[in-house]
């Protein structure tokens, strides 16, 4: 769990990508990813896909998974002038919250409460959320400016 919390804190701090487009709309798209880290393949009929490259690169590196499978993913829009409730498998709901400074505010709450939090830049891609399910899997919430590519 330490291991994941440090690699959330270090992505946060680094820089990670070009600035999100301005937009003379009342909402930010985004799309949230909800992402299973694990030794098994795919369960048999799951429709679950691999991940992408770009993200691939940010997750394999840092942690012990052979495979990271995509289980959700949605296009979400955020009005500035509320919070953005979505309610995600296993009890899970994000909230996503855009700040007057501009900078957006992002909570991952289980039944239990707070899981985590994170700040981003306007000029962020890309936030990781997540923590272990079990000693043998980890989840990963992935919020993020530019649609995912899915390897299939």
């Amino acid at each position: 769990m330490n291991r994941v919390r440090l690699f959330l804190s270090l992505l946060l701090v680094s820089a990670v990508g070009q600035a999100t487009a301005a937009t003379a709309t009342d909402h930010t798209t985004l799309f949230v990813q909800v992402i299973w880290g694990t030794d098994h393949e795919k369960p048999a009929g799951a429709k679950y896909r691999q991940i992408g490259p770009k993200l691939s690169a940010k997750l394999s590196p840092v942690f012990k998974w052979k495979y990271y499978w995509e289980t959700e993913r949605r296009k979400v829009h955020v009005a500035h002038d509320k919070v953005t409730r979505i309610l995600l498998s296993q009890h899970r709901t994000l909230e996503i919250e855009r700040l007057k400074s501009g900078d957006t505010e992002i909570r991952l709450t289980r039944r239990s409460g707070l899981v985590t939090k994170a700040r981003q830049a306007s000029s962020g891609r890309m936030v990781i959320l997540g923590g272990e399910d079990s000693s043998k899997d980890s989840f990963f919430v992935v919020v993020r400016s530019d649609e995912p590519k899915a390897l299939e």
